[in-house]
């Protein structure tokens, strides 16, 4: 009989170590993966919310026929606020933003709570800046659209802006 030293042993043991090593570390890139890909999903979830509101906020304005007066307090209808001077809108808290913006008026799904919006006025500007060649009252009027949405998470948030310009 000759002698054995387990080399192969010791061989396959060191293989089977490696594979193990490489099968662990599919398995933790697959997951940081799939983390990462509802991560995107919920950010995307929060963007159409914040998209849809910024649209009710447009089509609102842009619905009205006469230019519409500015409140002090917006949260019960669709209304313009005062230009919100030295706040930036987008590192408002939730509560502040329940307590000084509108609602989107149709439930979404999958997010955590309703999107919603800021009607700003900006300013007006006549057609011609020289005074008293413009007929009077014309010009354009500028508003300011914020929307904050969410996804499923509360904390995932995403602020959207416009500008519109209209005539009145």
């Amino acid at each position: 009989m000759s002698k054995q030293y387990g080399a192969t042993l010791a061989v396959a043991l060191i293989l089977l170590l490696i594979i193990s090593i490489l099968a662990i570390g599919s398995v933790q890139v697959s997951h940081m993966q799939e983390k990462m890909s509802a991560n995107l999903q919920d950010k995307e979830m929060s963007f159409r919310a914040a998209e849809s509101a910024l649209n009710a906020g447009e089509g609102w304005l842009l619905a009205q026929t006469r230019q519409p007066a500015i409140a002090a307090n917006c949260q019960t209808s669709p209304c313009v606020r005062q230009f919100y001077n030295n706040t930036n809108l987008s590192s408002q808290t939730a509560s502040w933003w329940s307590s000084n913006s509108v609602a989107y008026g149709s439930q979404l799904r999958n997010v955590a709570t309703a999107p919603r919006y800021i009607i700003e006025y900006l300013q007006f500007v006549p057609d011609s800046p020289e005074l008293g060649n413009y007929k009077a009252g014309g010009g354009v009027h500028y508003y300011r659209i914020t929307a904050r949405g969410v996804g499923a998470n509360n904390e995932t948030v995403s602020i959207l802006q416009t500008t519109v310009a209209r005539r009145f």
